[in-house]
């Protein structure tokens, strides 16, 4: 369920050839991380009858959730806690591995998702907040995703990469025709993400993430994971720019039973997508370590 979802009238569809007035699109209401993990808790018991979960398991916006599965079901006295085949209290998520993530989004966080969110803004087809789904911001959107890009790799990775190199033999090399391969990377990034995403979505998807915070209304970070001692095992990659090293060291220092292992890469956030070696041997050693 998104912007992107039908608008129900009566229990049916909006009897309406414009998308814009069949789905939520900007109407649809803000949703936290918080949120959305205890839908999932109550989704997994309550429709699946799900009796336990071994680990939560995910990198980045998928951390902050893990964060979330943690404080919110990772303890006996969680209203999700469940008896063992002892029949005594047990926490209904067993462990789990946030990757890639902090305990609250920073204000360095929010200022780089604020800047994409700007460049959808900023496109003329936003029409001052109210974008048709019938000709929605395209351009702004593919903007707001070559920024991303930008702050999930390293300037060392970018160099390694592209360097100076030109695309084709044009005089002179440089000036605003000068056929960049970094520029063509972001440009074919940009284009690429349009056929999956939205720009009412990714723009409601980055403010959750702006949500992120899991010491809101618990008495701040230490209290809210302090009291959570299942085995909680912290990636973070010794490049990332977007979601610095010492936001894993102090998450792995929150947990009782916390540990941080760090990934080696130049590549940056997006380390824990392309060492996947590394991250496999990380997670299978953990997992097969507790039950």
């Amino acid at each position: 369920t998104g912007p992107a979802s039908p608008v129900l009238a009566g229990g049916e569809l909006a009897k309406t050839d414009s998308v814009s007035e069949r789905v939520y699109g900007i109407d649809f209401p803000d949703v936290s991380v918080k949120d959305t993990v205890r839908l999932q808790l109550h989704m997994l018991q309550d429709e699946l009858k799900i009796r336990s979960v071994k680990s939560v398991i995910g990198g980045s916006f998928g951390g902050m959730q893990a964060l979330e599965y943690a404080a919110q079901a990772g303890s006996i006295k969680s209203p999700f806690a469940v008896n063992d085949e002892n029949n005594r209290a047990a926490p209904f998520v067993r462990s789990v591995v946030p990757i890639a993530c902090g305990a609250r989004h920073t204000a360095w966080q929010i200022a780089i998702s604020e800047v994409q969110r700007q460049a959808i803004y900023a496109d003329p087809k936003w029409n001052n907040g109210s974008p048709s789904w019938d000709d929605p911001p395209l351009a702004g959107l593919s903007v707001a995703r070559q920024i991303g890009m930008v702050s999930y790799r390293t300037a060392k990775g970018y160099e390694d990469k592209f360097g100076r190199t030109l695309k084709d033999d044009t005089t002179p090399p440089y000036g605003a025709k000068a056929p960049w391969e970094v520029k063509s990377y972001l440009e074919y990034q940009g284009y690429k993400f349009l056929s999956r995403f939205d720009p009412v979505t990714y723009i409601k998807l980055t403010e959750q993430m702006d949500s992120h915070d899991v010491g809101r209304n618990r008495g701040g970070a230490e209290k809210a994971l302090g009291c959570v001692n299942i085995p909680a095992l912290v990636l973070g990659i010794d490049s990332d720019v977007l979601y610095p090293l010492h936001e894993q060291e102090e998450l792995a220092s929150l947990f009782p039973n916390g540990e941080l292992k760090v990934i080696e890469s130049d590549a940056g956030h997006d380390g824990f997508l392309l060492e996947q070696v590394q991250v496999a041997n990380y997670i299978s050693d953990f997992l097969s370590s507790h039950d």
